[in-house]
């Protein structure tokens, strides 16, 4: 068997990335540039005022105080966008947010620190010159690079690229992944259960998540029974995608069929078939398509283990195909306040945590019960620990490395 670096690896160095794609400006949310963004102009594209107040001349302000203010003439105004007036010796211009500096003007003062008397301005403190004006230029120059291909598109992004006027962009195309169900003993959410051996699949709509939560598109493929029949029909449903997960049926019964018919089906090359990793031990990976760009993964049907291959292997190869440049799950080290004891140290597991932050140091507290079978483990963890091949016992408190799934506690 693999060991999981190994499996990662050549996961990876199997997985091409996708083509480009032009989109709509607002419909590139959350895709991957494929791009870099560059200004077109400078920004600001003038000097401008950073406040509503008024436009003077430093020197005609400079050693005001409430003994000897400096006393201007009002001589308008300025708005955004409004026509100029130009301020000379001893005079000021009442000025808005954003509105061009005038001529002559090199200082805003803001309102608040200023009286007005009719037509007459009194000021009663010096402001450093240049005080509250953003200089053209100071955001960015015109021709400078932005937002870098490889970017994840947030609303941010989309800000800066509607100010360069980007009606249009180039992103990665979306990555569509099927998900296949297998198993006679499956049953779809809302179907009635007739028979004591029936469950409802979590796998199918837990994979789901996960997916989109990786930025790809999900489709559900259906529910395959054991026999080749229908797995023969569900598979061919595939052949759009560019990632095909199946859940259940990789390891080595006399049902275990699906390793075997992605291949008749749909021509899918294995590269590996287990991994000495706990949950997820019977994990198959395959390449297919007319240049063998496509991937696919068999993953065990139990819930935890199919969340945590997703997580651990899958998802690096969803991202990697995207676009993104950081393809991993951040990794932390925290100190494992409960310890953990198992029989046997023969593969590296990956154990469900809670992580906490305190005092700028990350603990993490075991889920309970570890089996492949319990998801309420998954539901109570934001990580998981790592327990590397040849570890039977971690004592309380020492420090593991832990993939992180979830950073929303970061921010608590």
């Amino acid at each position: 068997m693999l060991d999981y670096q190994e499996a990662l690896k050549l996961v990876l160095d199997n997985t091409k990335v996708l083509g480009n794609e032009k989109v709509f400006l607002a419909d590139s949310l959350f895709r991957i540039l494929a791009e870099d963004i560059l200004a077109d102009r400078d920004n600001p594209p003038f000097d401008n005022s950073g406040m509503d107040g008024f436009a003077v001349r430093y020197e005609d302000i400079k050693g005001a105080s409430k003994e000897n203010p400096a006393i201007l003439k009002i001589k308008g105004e300025i708005k955004a966008g409004g026509s100029q007036v130009e301020v000379t010796k001893g005079t000021a211009v009442s000025i808005y947010t954003g509105a061009v500096i005038p001529k002559g003007a090199d200082t805003v003062i803001q309102k608040e620190l200023v009286k007005v008397e009719e037509d007459r301005l009194i000021i009663s403190q010096e402001l450093p010159k240049g005080a509250n004006i953003r200089t053209k230029g100071d955001d960015y120059k015109k021709g400078q690079i932005l937002i870098e291909k490889g970017t994840l598109i947030r609303p941010p992004e989309i800000g800066i690229m509607a100010s360069v006027n980007k009606p249009t962009v180039y992103v990665k195309q979306k990555l569509k992944v099927g998900i296949l169900t297998t198993g006679d003993e499956i049953l779809d959410i809302g179907e009635p259960i007739t028979s004591p051996s029936q469950i409802r699949t979590s796998n199918t709509y837990s994979l789901y998540a996960q997916i989109k939560q990786a930025g790809a598109e999900p489709i559900i493929l259906g529910f395959a029974k054991d026999n080749p029949e229908d797995l023969t029909e569900k598979l061919s449903y595939a052949k759009t995608c560019d990632v095909l997960l199946t859940t259940g049926g990789v390891s080595v019964g006399e049902y275990d069929l699906v390793k075997d018919f992605v291949s008749k089906v749909l021509g899918v090359k294995t590269i590996f078939w287990k991994i000495a990793q706990k949950p997820g031990k019977p994990v198959v990976f395959g390449t297919w398509g007319t240049e063998n760009q496509k991937l696919f993964f068999g993953i065990p049907g139990n819930p935890v283990a199919s969340m945590v291959v997703f997580e651990t292997l899958v998802k690096p190869a969803i991202k990697k195909m995207m676009g993104f440049e950081k393809v991993h799950n951040p990794k932390i080290k925290a100190k494992l306040k409960t310890g953990y004891k198992r029989k046997k140290g023969d593969r590296l597991e990956f154990i469900r945590v809670k992580v906490e932050k305190t005092d700028n140091c990350f603990f993490a507290e075991v889920t309970g019960k570890q089996g492949s079978n319990i998801l309420t483990s998954m539901l109570k963890a934001n990580g998981l620990g790592i327990v590397p091949k040849g570890t039977t016992q971690i004592p309380k408190n020492a420090e593991i490395e832990v993939i992180l799934f979830d950073t929303y506690f970061l921010n608590e």
